[in-house]
């Protein structure tokens, strides 16, 4: 019996190896075949695939996680189509206990590989093709990128909250190289802004959750052009890391939807162009409007190799997810904030962003003059109204938060809020 199976065994292998060898010579005289007996097929296999390129590039650009479970689910089932031709093919190859017989499988099984292999051959440049139109519209049509984002507010963002947060700490790209861990209770913050840098140019929000200790980030998952929806609930001790656009009037601004997701004394990153902002955030407990809060966060301005620091009370207006009654912040020593933010207490970080060297001469930035913050007259909603030409629209958070001497409140003309 042993002799027999080790015979099979040989068979196989004789026959695979010259299927194999076979294969690419079989694929490309079946295109051949296929574009000058059968044009007309030929073409319109190749509409379809540049359809579903596009397609799927317009649904599922920023429904990733929906994506591979689809293109997983056409791979079982393309795998199971072919199972049983794989199983009848090794069976006929056991069987051919001759040179000329084990030749004759190996050609029919070349053919075979020829069928399949032209067929993605000819259809592969028209996807495509398919994919980079779908790609331009969702930068040039409206109509397309909402699409889209609807996709990923109605299916996808639902999806991402319904997985185990294990799952999407798995995979490629998950795994932190070096460590974050400076020490048995510290991690490097700044180190863990990196792990998702800011694109050129903005597009959509990204946001993942990095956790220093166990050494594994979740998945970079896209958001829409104002919201992110990472699929993992962060945990104290871990960080969070989302990007937010970088030309609007108030960049890296956390929102109380953000405050509010990030653990209480835990530390939330925004990415916004030269600007991180490291807030501390509130857990999940209802914030009232017009409820005191107290704001706490260092922002680094990296271009202009500056720090602030943000400790103050402010009321919370949930209707504009905006904070009222801000105060100026501290200028911080930009160097000595680098060196804290690189060993963060994980157990308590406030007690490591709070105690960062303050600056020798901290004055008001240009901006900081320019809004009058210091000015004793008008109310500060007026004072923005009227430096930033608002009319009767209420400051909401993006004006509201991080002002004063903070480099974070640039306008750049060249885009909207």
């Amino acid at each position: 019996m042993t002799e027999g199976w080790t015979q099979r065994t040989e068979n196989q292998l004789d026959v695979v190896g010259r299927t194999i060898s076979q294969a690419p010579s079989a694929i490309m005289e079946e295109v051949f075949n296929d574009v000058t007996q059968r044009p007309v097929q030929v073409l319109e296999n190749s509409a379809i695939a540049g359809a579903i390129g596009f397609g799927a590039t317009v649904l599922f650009r920023r429904a990733p996680v929906i994506g591979t479970l689809i293109a997983g689910g056409a791979v079982l089932a393309e795998s199971c189509r072919l199972l049983p031709k794989v199983s009848s093919f090794l069976s006929a190859a056991g069987d051919a206990d001759t040179r000329e017989k084990r030749i004759a499988v190996a050609r029919q099984g070349a053919l075979g590989i020829g069928r399949e292999g032209a067929m993605f051959v000819e259809t592969l440049p028209a996807a495509g093709l398919g994919s980079k139109l779908g790609l331009s519209a969702l930068e040039n049509s409206a109509f397309a990128r909402n699409l889209s984002y609807a996709v990923a507010e109605k299916a996808e963002f639902p999806l991402r909250r319904a997985l185990p947060d294990d799952l999407l700490f798995k995979g490629p790209g998950t795994k932190i190289k070096p460590g974050l861990m400076t020490g048995t209770d510290t991690a490097d913050a700044l180190g863990a802004s990196r792990l998702l840098p800011s694109p050129k140019p903005f597009s959509v929000e990204y946001g993942r959750v990095i956790d220093p200790r166990a050494g594994r980030m979740s998945w970079k998952l896209p958001g829409l052009a104002d919201s992110v929806e990472t699929g993992v609930v962060q945990k104290p001790g871990q960080f969070s890391v989302h990007l937010q656009n970088p030309y609007v009037e108030a960049p890296g601004v956390p929102s109380v939807p953000d405050l509010r997701s990030v653990p209480k004394d835990s530390l939330g990153i925004i990415n916004a162009g030269e600007n991180t902002t490291f807030f501390v955030g509130k857990g999940n407990a209802p914030i009232a409007a017009g409820a005191d809060l107290d704001v706490q966060a260092v922002v680094l301005d990296h271009k202009m190799k500056e720090a602030f620091l943000h400790d103050y009370m402010a009321s919370a207006d949930t209707k504009t997810y905006g904070l009222t009654n801000l105060k100026q912040p501290v200028k911080l020593n930009y160097d000595e904030a680098l060196k804290a933010l690189q060993r963060v207490d994980l157990n308590n970080p406030w007690n490591s962003l709070s105690g960062i060297a303050r600056a020798e001469t901290p004055g008001l930035s240009r901006v900081a003059g320019s809004l009058d913050l210091t000015g004793t007259n008008g109310s500060f909603t007026s004072r923005i109204k009227t430096r930033l030409n608002l009319g009767d629209g209420a400051p909401t958070l993006l004006r509201s938060t991080l002002t004063g001497s903070n480099p974070l409140f640039q306008i750049d003309g060249r885009a909207k809020s």
